[in-house]
């Protein structure tokens, strides 16, 4: 089973997000986000395996010394391979960039390897809105994800990893939450 490396959000974030995902599967359009049982997310990386005591230490240390990041989702997108998913995307800044790196950089000290689609310069920052859907649905699923309110600052607060399908958390950790002003963005 797949082992995923999640950031989640503020409660306030995650209630907008959870909100179009309820939109969605009230229309009986896709509840794949919901049946999922996961929070809204940005996913950093995926691994078939996972070690996950080092793994864990790696995240301690990295998240030690890094203030809760805040992002700004700017757009809707949409990925068309291998299925179609429609997304909220985060501005890509360079710190972003740098924390995926610096992740991916420790992880590759244990012999492990991501996913393709998240390795450094091919990753692409996102919070799935819609997924498992019928594409004849398509327009009228991002009808509705365009109901959220963009532009969007989100605070990210934990990082985490899941085992997945079913999904079932492994452990999640807080970043630092450091007086007001000295959030870093993402």
């Amino acid at each position: 089973m797949p082992y995923g490396i999640m950031l989640y959000f503020d409660n306030r974030t995650e209630r907008t997000i959870n909100s179009i995902w309820q939109a969605l599967a009230k229309h009986n359009l896709t509840s794949s986000m919901l049946d999922e049982g996961i929070r809204p997310h940005i996913t950093l990386a995926i691994y078939e395996e996972l070690d996950s005591r080092p793994c864990e230490n790696e995240m301690i240390k990295l998240l030690s010394n890094t203030p809760s990041p805040s992002i700004q989702f700017t757009h809707l997108g949409l990925f068309t391979n291998p299925e179609p998913v429609i997304f909220a995307a985060p501005l890509v800044t360079k710190v972003l960039l740098d924390f995926h790196n610096e992740l991916h950089l420790k992880l590759a000290d244990e012999g492990k390897r991501s996913w393709e689609f998240y390795e450094p310069g091919k990753w692409v920052p996102h919070c799935s809105l819609a997924l498992g859907y019928k594409v004849e649905n398509q327009a009228e699923i991002f009808r509705l994800c365009q109901e959220m309110p963009l532009p969007m600052n989100a605070q990210v607060i934990q990082m985490g990893v899941v085992n997945f399908k079913p999904v079932k958390d492994l452990f999640k950790h807080d970043f630092q939450i450091f007086e007001q002003g000295q959030s870093r963005e993402f």
